[in-house]
């Protein structure tokens, strides 16, 4: 290795780059990150979106990083704290769903599984029945999954043996067999209650027909609730903790430092090319961008098989979605659904999504390239929590919005911006009479913003699709068939969201092949 200028380059410095870095630095690699952007994060940071308000431009929530990840890097000693939505008073910190008829779900005093029941009752003893039979499902979804989370994936046939005779064995069965719609209305009646629960604008596009799929949200369930919540600092202080403790370990990080080509000679990979001709040797090369941005952008493609090009063109990315921000003078007013006393200060997020229908004509839009004629919005209020987001007097809000085609039809996304932010705030304002008052300023990230501002194909926060094909071993592999060339972004085992699971497994995966080598 002394030949090259480093012993491993990290392509992108997004929070799954950030996390193999710091390992292999702390395993005595010298390791170097990349970043084409001007500072660390990718699609987890903190930006100032209007002047004094600041908030999350993708990811909006810490429910996923694993504990291990936190633990092993440090990150509470180089800046990285929660705000744990459960601690203290946390009735008084909980996500409102309400409803048309002025009925709603969630909201003040609900604080685990026996509330939640109980307030179901008044919709339907069947469903408060139901539910408890739905949370034990999920729960054993969750942990078919999660015990390879930070592994090698493995593959359909590995996991059926191994639940092979277990509780766990009809829950797999139905995992692959039937669809939440299913699974929904074995449990659920009332049509509130099946809205409710067929899944959130956070879920996978497919959370109409794959269990699997939101079984892997689920699997948040198993992370330590100290480290559920916002932290403080907005989603960037994730990622600026993971670049302090991979410096500590002796990474070097360059910002600014867009990469042109992946350098492979002889069929391995040996550094990379930046924009402007600068040539950084380099024993192993790791990429954090996702699959198809590295494979059909970075690599020269005479280094690739053609049938694996074909392959790699036919990765699914059809799950985009809309990011809404907003700066609001005033808190939304839910008192025609909490009562003219309640505290606004209290509830942190809304979800809008009346009804099974609406869920289900807003996909058929998207699956047709129409802009939605039914936007979901999972509303976040940050500076609640966090009052350093936003000036005194005001606050931050922040929406993902489903469902969203990642190119129309009918033109850009950039015709129709104005048309659908005004369409996502007539929505929230039919449940919250002063919203379109409240508004300082707004913006809407479109599909196609998120692939220009972050580089994510078609926009897709999570790389890839989070469907039943492209789930466990047949997500992309942390090796790629260029030599010492890997993948280590969310395209990879597990998934998307702020898990860092896949910079874990990655980087992980790099040391056993070099053990080998060596052994």
């Amino acid at each position: 290795m002394t030949q090259n200028d480093y012993d491993v380059i990290v392509v992108g410095a997004g929070h799954n780059g950030l996390t193999a870095a710091g390992y292999l630095a702390r395993d005595g690699f010298k390791v170097l990150v990349v970043e084409r952007l001007d500072k660390v994060g990718g699609a987890c940071t903190t930006d100032e979106i209007f002047p004094g308000f600041s908030g999350p431009m993708c990811a909006y929530i810490c429910h996923m990083l694993q504990g291990k990840v936190i633990d092993d890097l440090r990150l509470r000693d180089h800046g990285f704290e929660i705000i744990n939505i459960g601690s203290g008073s946390r009735e008084s910190r909980m996500g409102i769903h309400p409803f048309p008829d002025g009925s709603y779900l969630g909201g003040l005093g609900v604080t685990g599984p026996m509330d939640m029941a109980e307030q179901i009752r008044d919709f339907s003893p069947h469903d408060a029945r139901g539910f408890l039979e739905w949370e034990s499902f999920w729960e054993q979804a969750a942990a078919i999954l999660y015990a390879d989370f930070l592994a090698e994936p493995p593959t359909l046939a590995e996991v059926v043996g191994r639940v092979r005779g277990t509780r766990q064995e009809d829950v797999l069965e139905k995992m692959l067999t039937w669809s939440t719609m299913d699974l929904v209305g074995q449990h659920f009646e009332d049509p509130r209650v099946r809205a409710h629960f067929l899944g959130t604008p956070e879920m996978d596009t497919t959370a109409v027909g794959s269990i699997m799929s939101q079984a892997y949200f689920r699997t948040n369930m198993f992370v330590r609730p100290e480290d559920v919540g916002i932290p403080r600092g907005g989603m960037g202080s994730i990622t600026t903790a993971m670049a302090r403790s991979a410096e500590s370990f002796g990474a070097e990080i360059r910002t600014g430092a867009p990469v042109e080509r992946i350098i492979v000679e002889a069929g391995a990979a040996r550094g990379v090319r930046l924009a402007g001709g600068e040539e950084i040797r380099s024993f192993i090369v790791v990429s954090n961008a996702d699959v198809k941005r590295t494979f059909l952008s970075l690599v020269d493609p005479s280094d690739l098989d053609p049938t694996f090009l074909r392959r790699i063109g036919r990765v699914k990315t059809q799950m985009s979605s809309l990011k809404f921000l907003a700066a609001i003078s005033e808190l939304p007013d839910l008192s025609r659904f909490l009562g003219q006393g309640y505290d606004p200060n209290g509830v942190i997020s809304i979800m809008v999504s009346p009804s099974v229908e609406y869920h289900h004509q807003s996909w058929r839009d998207a699956r047709s390239g129409r802009p939605s004629s039914c936007p979901m919005s999972s509303i976040q209020i940050p500076s609640l929590l966090d009052p350093s987001l936003a000036p005194r007097g005001g606050h931050m809000l922040s929406a993902w919005v489903l469902y969203a085609s990642p190119h129309l039809k009918s033109g850009p996304w950039d015709d129709v911006r104005q048309e659908v932010g005004e369409g996502i705030i007539d929505s929230i304002t039919e449940y919250a009479p002063n919203f379109r008052d409240s508004l300082i300023d707004w913006t809407l990230q479109t599909p196609e913003d998120m692939e220009l501002r972050v580089g994510l194909t078609d926009g897709n926060i999570r790389h890839t699709d989070l469907i039943p094909q492209q789930l466990l071993s047949l997500r992309q592999s942390y090796r790629t068939p260029i030599r010492n060339f890997y993948l280590c972004g969310s395209g990879t085992h597990p998934g998307g969201e702020v898990t860092a699971a896949p910079g874990h497994n990655a980087a992980h995966a790099i040391m056993r092949d070099l053990q080998k080598v060596v052994s």
